[in-house]
């Protein structure tokens, strides 16, 4: 696969993570979705005039939580990028993932096929290049995405019963395999973990936790829909150079924020040892051999039309 050449020392120092950038990035979005849970709690009480706030703010603490995924912090997590401690980025990555609803076994495999066969047909079976009616359903998105909710729960479920669906998982994970067993037991844990939490939920009458906890991935999940879509969507398969597979957004402060820079996505693909927060940096020493991002709204939005597009 092509990469775009690059100094060796300044990638070496680009390569290196940053433990205090990282804490104070983590702690942030933590902070965020804490501060939403405290108000919407807050909010739903007791019932009054200003009750009906509860729901905005429940769309917005959605919208973060979406972010912890694998469109996200979680990705991010899965490359031992974040922090120095091996360790810990392992311990945060199965947690992320447990809070929505993943299986990292599952992605651990799925994205290093990614990685290295981008866009291939037959072998990458992460990104589909098949158009979705994200815009035409944009209000579904935007409030609770039960076509997602439906998914992941049906996923882990027939996972936690020892059945594995479609191309690639039947053949990554056959049957009586390590990887079968740990993907198999990391499903169970996910909704044994959950049921436990239902029922403390359950038991205390803190139902605002049903909301603020197991379903919050599924809700305002518009946001990142988009943006994971737009990684890969209507660009070149069974290419070998990732300027023609993936794809680089310039967005705004805040939405890079939350996305934890994953809109460089180019840069990722060519040297995914560069932290989240060097990415920027790495752009700028290579833009040169980049085709040119989108800048604003109304261009994301034009790209997705015209990759939406039927065939």
């Amino acid at each position: 696969m092509y990469r775009s050449p690059i100094n060796r020392e300044l990638l070496q120092r680009l390569t290196q993570r940053d433990n205090w950038q990282s804490a104070l990035k983590l702690g942030a979005h933590a902070g965020v979705l804490l501060c939403t849970a405290w108000l919407f709690v807050r909010l739903t009480q007791t019932l009054s005039a200003t009750t009906v706030l509860a729901v905005p703010v429940l769309l917005f603490h959605g919208m973060v939580y979406t972010f912890l995924g694998y469109a996200g912090l979680g990705h991010e997590l899965k490359h031992g990028t974040v922090f120095t401690s091996t360790r810990l980025n392992k311990a945060l990555y199965r947690m992320v993932s447990f809070l929505t609803w993943n299986n990292p076994v599952y992605f651990d495999h799925s994205h290093s096929h990614h990685h290295k066969n981008t866009l291939h047909t037959g072998v990458d079976f992460e990104v589909s290049p098949a158009p979705y009616p994200l815009l035409e359903r944009w209000w579904a998105f935007a409030l609770f995405d039960w076509a997602a909710f439906q998914r992941a729960t049906t996923i882990v479920w027939d996972n936690a019963c020892n059945r594995v669906k479609g191309p690639f998982g039947e053949r990554t994970f056959p049957p009586g395999s390590p990887a079968r067993q740990a993907l198999v037991q990391t499903a169970q844990y996910t909704l044994a973990g959950h049921a436990v939490l239902l029922g403390l939920f359950a038991a205390t009458g803190f139902w605002q936790g049903l909301c603020l906890l197991t379903l919050a991935p599924f809700f305002c999940t518009l946001p990142n829909r988009v943006l994971a879509k737009l990684q890969h969507s209507g660009l070149a398969c069974n290419h070998s150079d990732y300027r023609a597979n993936s794809r680089t957004l310039l967005l705004p402060a805040f939405w890079s924020w939350l996305y934890w820079n994953m809109n460089y996505h180019i840069e990722h693909h060519m040297y995914p040892a560069v932290p989240y927060c060097k990415l920027p940096a790495l752009r700028a020493a290579i833009e040169h051999d980049l085709p040119p991002g989108p800048h604003t709204v109304r261009a994301h939005l034009h790209t997705l039309r015209t990759t939406q597009a039927p065939a």
